[in-house]
């Protein structure tokens, strides 16, 4: 058993021993082509040797590979070598484990955000065939940047593939028929996720008392009263009164109102505490923890900015002031110009009748708006017609408004008819991408036959060290021959 462990963590590079988990042995190291860094998990027994169970193995390692959502930790491999099953997955490096950060209660809108991001994992996993089983704070992990990663897929089926009961099953985030020994189901993984939100919510694991589901309301007050009875239904011990997969979870989750959060006052020390951790006296934008959004305190009144009114100029006394006639609408003056200011990211422009007033420090471009683009090329263009003359506007000299209005609407010339083109036949086809196990394959192969060569190489030197002797040992012979006929004369 324990040379196949070494044969196969000595297939990857700087391979260092991380520990034993329930059941399996975890070791980091570097993949030895793309350099970049994985997580070996190698489970120390032989899968069954019948047929059924490697056919139920090839087909969970392919499912495996298919996985390919931002969401959960990518499969790089599946494979087993002379039995021993193992899987090969990405390492992040930069985050924790969700487990890491349950001794507190949960912001409402980051309990749900996590959930959801964990719930599209699983989401995908089955339309891919693969129900996680055993889902739990150790299988999430939550990024610097707030991403939500969901590993350890395909983890729980091995082990029963190789007879491995995981001491996981009794935990308080694992479905009750799952701790009994049954077949994981997608009920299994919607009490699981649910029973995650339970923690982060109210900071204890599921409250059952006479078989009944306490709400998260009762030791929270600022979860929501619809989001009971989603989580009651989620986490009912009967399998068949819960949610019959996690996408109807979601979308009733998703269906609750979240009460708007507090604003947290700034402390003492002038700084802000993450809504996401709790980590108090931040400044900037983001939290240097968790990496969730920090909430911007808004200005007092005293230091906001007051735009300073222009002063009022009076009519100079040698310049009197003019009225108009009785019976002639007196103009409407325009307004004073705006001030400029450095933080307005746009300027006002407004526009009155014969008046328009434009912002300060507004900079005129010329932007294109549309323009030609050619969509095919060769022999297939000249089946496009040509572009159609546009009508010319006639705009006064100012060049803003049309010279007369009473003139009919503008004539636009109909589109002509386009071709129709038939792109699957014009387009080269793509060429077939290799599966992992493909390209594992083809490595394989291509070792082997650099092993061939260096031996058949060897084989060949062989050959001519040997030939070398034998001439060496013929002309020996002969000066010996020599030798005795000189002496016989």
């Amino acid at each position: 058993m324990r040379d196949l462990v070494r044969q196969i963590a000595e297939g990857y590079k700087s391979v260092k021993l991380q520990g034993q988990q329930e059941g399996y042995v975890v070791f980091s190291g570097h993949d030895p082509d793309t350099n970049q860094p994985v997580s070996i998990k190698v489970l120390p027994r032989l899968l069954r040797g019948e047929a059924q169970g490697a056919r139920q193995f090839e087909a969970l390692s392919r499912a495996l590979r298919q996985l390919n959502h931002p969401n959960i930790v990518s499969v790089r491999q599946a494979s087993a070598r002379a039995g021993m099953p193992y899987i090969v997955t990405r390492a992040v490096e930069s985050g924790q484990r969700l487990a890491a950060v349950l001794d507190r209660q949960w912001d409402v809108a980051a309990a749900a955000d996590l959930v959801m991001q964990a719930g599209r994992a699983l989401e995908h996993a089955y339309n891919k065939g693969v129900v996680h089983g055993s889902l739990t704070p150790e299988s999430i992990i939550v990024e610097d940047r707030g991403r939500v990663l969901v590993g350890d897929f395909g983890l729980s089926e091995l082990m029963e593939m190789v007879g491995v009961r995981r001491q996981g099953e009794a935990s308080p985030f694992i479905a009750p028929e799952r701790a009994a020994g049954n077949a994981a189901t997608p009920r299994t993984d919607v009490y699981s996720l649910a029973a995650i939100l339970y923690r982060l919510l109210t900071g204890r694991p599921p409250q059952v008392v006479k078989g009944e589901v306490l709400p998260p309301s009762r030791f929270n007050r600022d979860v929501p009263v619809g989001m009971d009875p989603v989580l009651v239904r989620a986490l009912a011990p009967n399998p068949t009164d819960r949610f019959p997969d996690v996408k109807a979870f979601l979308a009733a989750l998703g269906s609750v109102s979240l009460t708007a959060r507090a604003q947290p006052a700034p402390d003492e020390t002038g700084g802000r505490t993450c809504p996401r951790c709790g980590t108090p006296n931040q400044a900037g934008r983001f939290c240097r923890k968790c990496g969730a959004q920090l909430d911007q305190p808004a200005a007092r009144p005293s230091e906001r900015r007051q735009p300073t009114p222009p002063p009022a100029r009076a009519p100079e006394p040698s310049q009197p002031v003019l009225k108009p006639p009785p019976g002639v609408p007196q103009r409407r003056q325009p307004p004073p110009p705006a001030e400029s200011k450095l933080d307005e990211p746009i300027q006002i422009t407004t526009i009155e009748v014969g008046h328009v007033e434009i912002g300060k420090g507004v900079e005129r471009q010329e932007t294109v708006i549309a323009q030609p683009m050619a969509v095919a090329s060769g022999a297939v263009s000249a089946d496009f017609p040509e572009p159609l003359p546009m009508p010319e506007l006639k705009v006064t000299g100012s060049g803003l408004f049309a010279a007369d209005f009473d003139q009919p609407p503008i004539a636009m010339p109909e589109p002509p008819e386009m071709p129709v083109i038939d792109w699957a036949e014009i387009a080269p086809p793509m060429p077939e991408v290799p599966t992992i196990e493909d390209v594992r394959l083809e490595q394989e192969r291509l070792q082997q036959e650099r092993v061939d060569q260096e031996h058949e190489r060897h084989e060949h030197e062989q050959e001519r060290q040997e030939q070398e002797r034998q001439e060496h040992e013929q002309e020996r012979q002969e000066h010996e021959r020599l030798q005795q006929e000189q002496e016989r004369t």
